[in-house]
């Protein structure tokens, strides 16, 4: 049996994330929102720069009105990735509007 870190756990730690990854779009896409960011979490408590998993949990952050952590995933996702930067740019303006209303 694998044991946390051991080279087969790793193994299949690698092979989940995508996995969580596409099952958090699915979730965003049905507006289950908190799933949607917990399994973005899971993936960046092994890869805190996995830019993916920080832009779909700062777009659910926002639907969950949870803004400092909206925005804090986006800006990290936007300096890691430069071509998602201008997504990231619309949904910060997203969130600054709802911020005024």
């Amino acid at each position: 049996r694998e044991k946390p870190g051991d080279e087969e756990w790793e193994k299949l730690n690698e092979l989940k994330i995508p996995l969580l990854l596409n099952y958090s779009q699915c979730q965003l896409l049905q507006g289950e929102y908190y799933p949607a960011i917990e399994h973005c979490s899971d993936v960046l408590k092994h890869n805190p720069d996995n830019v993916k998993a920080l832009f779909r949990r700062g777009k659910a952050y926002i639907e969950v009105f949870s803004p400092a952590e909206a925005r804090t995933d986006l800006l990290k996702a936007a300096q890691l990735d430069e071509s998602i930067a201008p997504g990231c740019k619309k949904l910060l303006e997203k969130l600054a509007q709802m911020e005024k209303q």
